[in-house]
């Protein structure tokens, strides 16, 4: 799980869509800063819409 301050634009991640699933992920790019949506840390990752929760997130 990432923490805010590891949020860096350009950085590769594997993205868990399950986390209790730790088999299933596909591997992103960050593009956006991290925001809030109702109280949760979300980012932008390539090949996705919208945000997504950080929670959900490992850095490569």
């Amino acid at each position: 799980m990432l923490k805010t301050q590891q949020i860096q634009m350009n950085a590769k991640v594997r993205y868990y869509p399950l986390l209790k699933n730790k088999d299933v992920f596909t591997e992103h790019v960050i593009t956006s800063e991290c925001w809030e949506v109702c109280g949760e840390t979300v980012v932008k990752i390539s090949d996705k819409s919208g945000g997504v929760s950080i929670e959900h997130l490992e850095l490569i």
